[in-house]
């Protein structure tokens, strides 16, 4: 171990800062670790010291980011990087962790790894971990660059030159690679080439592509790009799970959309054939069709419960001998099933680990299967020699315990590990207030279609409101919905807030107010003159035009950097309006200025305002967000259908997988280990999306007469 090592942590948020900051010195007591709250002061940190590791959070500044690490491996070769990222990372990425010099950890992640891989990544590699933990920042690789553009969900092209000369480039279209070019080759096969490639240069390109060659999910092109690395490897492998194996079958039984999509895709990276159904009828009649060799079943369906599932399937001489493995985040609640087919129950929520692990358990062996081809399977399953499946699926609840079915299940008690979420003991969580429920359940802002303006106008106001009584995401509803084009202008108490649309997309959002829109100065005009940018920041308060696309336009940055940067300060802008007293706001449709017209649009309002809500920090919430702790979320009317669409981290979709009707914001917290103001964080997020709303205790049968319980199987 390198006592004497030195660590620059880039972390915005100041508690993860000092729990990272405790992890390091417990495995580098004697290291020297310095803290940067921002990029500014990473670069002044590692323009004054030599660290050996960089520990860098860039989820707000992906692109900027990239830049730095592109700075630091010629200024810092034989350094390494830990990249910290709430961005999904399926299970099948662990293929490539060792494919480049970043190590890439997901938010949450429990402590025991971070202080693993610190350890591993400071002291000199033995021959089991050099493959594992390979990479200086001399050695950036091409997959790293590339995992940080789709990263950062950003439209953009970029031009590899290898150190021979050979030029090849990628093309990015909001955060998926839809083309590339290398050696005379286009698409997977120029792809596949660029992955091979080694050292050279990298630079920014137009964005603008010919055409589209690359139709797979990011994350899915690079475990192949992966793969054919080690190719001479990997035939073997596959050659040795001989064509005639018969996948195992499992069936999984569930109402929840996104626990179906986790599951599935799980399963099927383990090499497993999945079919899914969404209630008990569609599942016994899957069960018959697909004679399926295990069965993973949600205990509380809102056609029947488990046990009489169970029962129905004995009934049946083609489905009596299946095995049943119950699902349910009602473990300790469940009695033990007399049926001997019901082999124990998977407690909700688990990790994907736990979920492979207890199928693999579970599932029967067949008479003709040997225990070497099982181990070939598992072999094959853990190299990623089927080609996983490409949806998107990004709800990875955190770990618990498979119970046996012959005995009561017990919740597992909160891992003292998990020091990103500080679990606190039941005395700490606060007492619901006396008037619980009076503040709760503000459906007055809830976008109803009938109250939006319908009239055609070409120039004017189209519509005003006050948060008092309209929230923001019901304006921004409303110029998706109508296709607006013009400018939403948002009065507050600092300079007034424009955000411009076309035809219902989102261009950028700006104020004259230049200090406001970008106080620090961004890495990328640091070898910009500062009376050329004090100038921009003049012409910024006059007209209003970003001071980031006057530089542009002045050759004095690129361009594309340029957008990117817009998009960025432009959302941590509006960002403020959400817990702003009141905003009053007005929609005037009017021709967009001519430094808007050329930008890229984003038509997706919900994940655009959802980007826009990860910048609102505990702090920022005040008392907006003092929920009574036995209050109940429960989705609104169409909220169920708006959260699938929605790219959610994966602490976010963990939380949204509650959303029941019945569990308090307390219970929540509780069953995800999380501390009561990082769920306060969470739930402020699909409150202001009016995803969700509260109600209090008392006013359950009223969600009830919604259709919620029932439609999530606790209407019995």
């Amino acid at each position: 171990m390198n006592s004497q090592a030195r660590i620059l942590v880039l972390e915005p948020e100041e508690q993860l800062a000092k729990a990272i900051e405790k992890a390091l010195r417990e495995v580098a007591p004697k290291a020297i670790v310095d803290l940067a709250r921002s990029l500014g002061d990473a670069q002044r940190h590692a323009g004054e010291s030599h660290p050996d590791l960089f520990v860098l959070d860039v989820d707000a500044t992906y692109d900027l980011g990239q830049e730095f690490l592109l700075d630091l491996r010629t200024s810092h070769p034989n350094a390494r990087a830990i990249i910290l990222t709430a961005t999904h990372l399926t299970a099948a990425r662990e293929r490539t962790a060792g494919l480049g010099a970043i190590h890439f950890l997901e938010k949450p992640f429990p402590h025991s790894d971070f202080v693993d891989l610190v350890q591993a990544l400071l002291q000199p590699a033995g021959r089991a971990d050099e493959e594992k933990f390979q990479g200086t920042l001399s050695e950036l690789h091409i997959a790293d660059i590339i995992q940080l553009k789709c990263m950062s969900g950003k439209t953009a092209g970029i031009e590899f030159t290898a150190g021979d000369g050979k030029k090849g480039r990628v093309y990015f279209e909001s955060g998926q690679v839809i083309h590339a070019t290398a050696s005379g080759k286009e698409g997977m096969t120029a792809f596949n080439e660029l992955m091979t490639w080694k050292g050279g240069t990298i630079s920014e390109i137009s964005p603008n592509s010919p055409k589209r060659t690359i139709n797979i999910d990011w994350q899915v092109l690079l475990m192949e790009g992966a793969r054919n690395l080690d190719e001479a490897d990997a035939a073997p492998r596959r050659q040795r799970i001989e064509p005639h194996t018969r996948k195992r079958k499992v069936l999984v039984v569930d109402d929840s959309t996104m626990l179906l999509n986790f599951v599935r895709d799980i399963l099927r990276e383990a090499y497993y054939d999945v079919t899914t159904s969404s209630s008990a009828a569609e599942g016994l009649k899957a069960a018959k069709k697909n004679q399926p060799d295990l069965i993973l079943l949600d205990y509380i369906l809102p056609d029947g419960k488990g046990d009489e599932f169970v029962r129905m399937l004995a009934n049946e001489p083609k489905t009596a001998h299946m095995r049943v493995l119950y699902m349910s985040g009602l473990g300790a609640d469940l009695r033990p099933d007399a049926n001997p087919n019901v082999i124990g129950v998977l407690n909700k929520p688990f990790t994907s680990d736990l979920l492979t692990k207890t199928v693999e358990t579970h599932m029967p062996k067949s008479p003709d299967e040997s225990e070497t081809v099982a181990a070939e399977r598992e072999s094959a399953a853990a190299s990623g020699a089927e080609p996983p499946a490409t949806t998107e699926a990004s709800f990875m609840p955190p770990e618990t315990a498979v119970e046996p079915a012959t005995a009561p299940t017990q919740t597992a008690p909160p891992a003292e590990d998990e020091w990103w979420s500080a679990p606190q003991s039941a005395s700490g969580w606060p007492e619901p207030a006396a008037n619980a429920g009076t503040d709760f359940g503000s459906t007055s802002s809830q976008i109803d279609e009938s109250t939006l303006p319908t009239e055609e106008l070409t120039h004017g106001a189209y519509f005003c409101g006050d948060t008092r009584f309209f929230s923001l995401n019901w304006a921004l509803q409303a110029i998706g919905k109508q296709k607006l084009s013009g400018a939403l202008r948002l009065f507050w108490d600092r300079e007034p807030v424009d955000l411009l649309a076309e035809n219902g997309e989102i261009v950028l959002v700006t104020t004259r107010d230049a200090d406001a829109y970008c106080a620090d100065s961004p890495i990328t005009l640091t070898n910009v003159d500062q009376t050329r940018i004090d100038a921009a920041r003049a012409q910024q308060r006059e007209t209003g035009q970003p001071m980031f696309l006057t530089l542009a336009q002045e050759e004095l940055i690129l361009r594309e950097p340029a957008v990117q940067l817009v998009q960025h300060y432009g959302q941590k802008l509006f960002a403020q309006l959400w817990t702003a007293p009141r905003v009053r706001f007005m929609f005037e449709t009017a021709t967009l200025p001519d430094y808007a017209r050329s930008l890229p649009r984003e038509g997706d309002i919900d994940n655009w305002a959802l980007a826009t809500l990860r910048s609102v920090q505990l702090n920022d919430l005040g008392n907006q967000a003092d929920y009574d702790a036995s209050s109940i979320p429960a989705y609104t009317k169409d909220g169920f259908e708006r959260v699938q669409n929605l790219k959610l981290t994966v602490a976010e979709a963990q939380f949204a997988s509650q959303f029941n009707g019945a569990r308090s914001i307390q219970q929540i917290a509780k069953n995800l280990r999380l501390d009561f103001k990082f769920a306060r964080l969470t739930l402020f997020r699909f409150l202001a999306l009016e995803i969700v709303e509260c109600w209090p205790p008392s006013a359950e049968t009223k969600t009830e007469r919604k259709g919620l319980l029932k439609r999530f199987g606790f209407g019995e």
